[in-house]
């Protein structure tokens, strides 16, 4: 039998083991890194999408059930107690016509909500230990219900809350406090989202003079309806960058829409375009009911009670100021409003910047649990549906880091 000798391999190179895999180039390596990591990118951007489109509208819709409850059960208080909560003043001469028979009246009408706050001017304080509910009834606290709006032609029907910040927006339309209340003297302004969290006021481009807005408080009802935008700012056209049928397009600097124009009217502000906060769409409506008057009792014991809770120099009741500290925190048609106490166009719309940090640090926590679950199953599980099972036990965790780093983000980004 001859054997064939296989020649040996040179000096300084060995032959490769057979089977032995060989490692795969470095750019490969890296080329699946960056890879996988744009396909998760893509996938948490996708989510993010999906969370303002159908998340921010799933949490607006139960925070507007709660408002709805919060909200009859104020009217529910001021038609039950108007004797208690708002008690009739003495008449100033004995010649003069009883208050008391229309307030009586007022009090046991149909409609006792709107009856009882038309008396409301002609009152005194109430007993001490229901001053604090008669203000409650008149000044809730920011981001609490206010009053209802109701706009037939483009379909809106939404609670209105007290503020317009950030968390105030993401439970529906909300009232600039330093502005008049709806059906008081004076311009009442409240701002909402086009696009999400139940996007209230994605249709105000499509308002035209003559539509109405009705807003029920515990003031009563009443009706506004939408001005020509040309007779509305016939003195400011020179500051708007466009006009529309109903509406016209200022900058978010452009506060002068929230002043006085001398007469009684309600404004909507909200971003444009649509997806976007460039600039703001705003639609001014005249009021056609007769005006109600907050007492003086309440006007001041409110600005007591937010002078010594230190809540700053804003007078949340400031919608029938009497005195010129009072009208010097609102704007005017022709002056700049005083820093700081004025309303501000993009409070609640502009972003909070202060959310970035806390957004990466929920969605880096949320990969690292992702990632987490892929590692703890390629080591320890033998099959694939092993391994499918740690990936979930690390994906509830991920997911619950997700939504609240999208909650963050979406604080931090522009409202749309």
């Amino acid at each position: 039998m001859t054997l064939v000798m296989e020649p040996a391999a040179p000096a300084g190179h060995e032959q490769p083991e057979p089977n032995k895999p060989t490692a795969p180039p470095r750019l490969a390596v890296a080329l699946t890194a960056v890879g996988r990591a744009l396909i998760v990118l893509g996938v948490v951007v996708l989510l993010f999408v999906m969370f303002q489109v159908w998340g921010t509208n799933l949490q607006e819709s139960r925070a507007q059930n709660g408002l709805r409850d919060d909200l009859e059960s104020r009217f529910e208080n001021a038609a039950l107690e108007p004797d208690r909560l708002f008690v009739p003043a003495a008449p100033p001469t004995t010649t003069a016509p009883p208050a008391s028979d229309d307030t009586t009246e007022a009090a046991t009408s149909d409609n006792g909500i709107a009856d009882n706050a038309t008396a409301s001017a002609g009152v005194s304080a109430p007993p001490p230990d229901a001053i604090d509910e008669a203000l409650a009834l008149w000044f809730p606290e920011d981001g609490d219900a206010l009053a209802k709006i109701e706009i037939p032609s483009i379909d809106v029907d939404k609670v209105v809350v007290g503020g317009v910040a950030v968390a105030d927006l993401r439970k529906g339309p909300g009232h600039y406090s330093e502005t008049a209340q709806p059906g008081t003297a004076g311009n009442a302004a409240i701002a909402g989202h086009r696009t999400t969290y139940g996007a209230p006021f994605n249709r105000i481009d499509e308002l035209g003079p003559g539509d109405e807005i009705v807003i029920t408080s515990v003031q009563g009802e009443f009706v506004y309806r939408v001005l020509d935008p040309l007779e509305a700012y016939v003195d400011n056209l020179d500051d708007v960058r466009e006009v529309g049928s109903g509406h016209i397009i200022v900058h978010p600097s452009d506060t002068w829409v929230l002043g006085d124009f001398g007469d009684d009217r309600l404004t909507l502000t909200a971003c444009h375009p649509k997806l976007s906060s460039r600039e703001r769409i705003i639609v001014a409506a005249v009021l056609v009911d007769d005006v109600v008057e907050i007492p003086e009792w309440a006007l001041e014991a409110e600005a007591a009670r937010l002078t010594t809770n230190g809540s700053g120099a804003t007078d949340r009741a400031g919608d029938q100021p009497d005195d010129d500290e009072s009208t010097a925190a609102l704007p005017t048609e022709t002056d700049e409003p005083p820093a700081g106490e004025a309303p501000d166009l993009d409070e609640g719309l502009g972003g909070e910047h202060d959310a970035i940090p806390p957004a990466i640090g929920w969605v880096t926590a949320a990969l690292a649990l992702w990632w987490a679950g892929g590692r703890l199953g390629r080591r320890y599980a033998s099959d694939r549906l092993g391994r499918l099972g740690l990936r979930a036990v690390g994906l509830v965790p991920a997911l619950v880091c997700l939504w609240f780093g999208f909650e963050l983000i979406d604080r931090a980004l522009p409202a749309a």
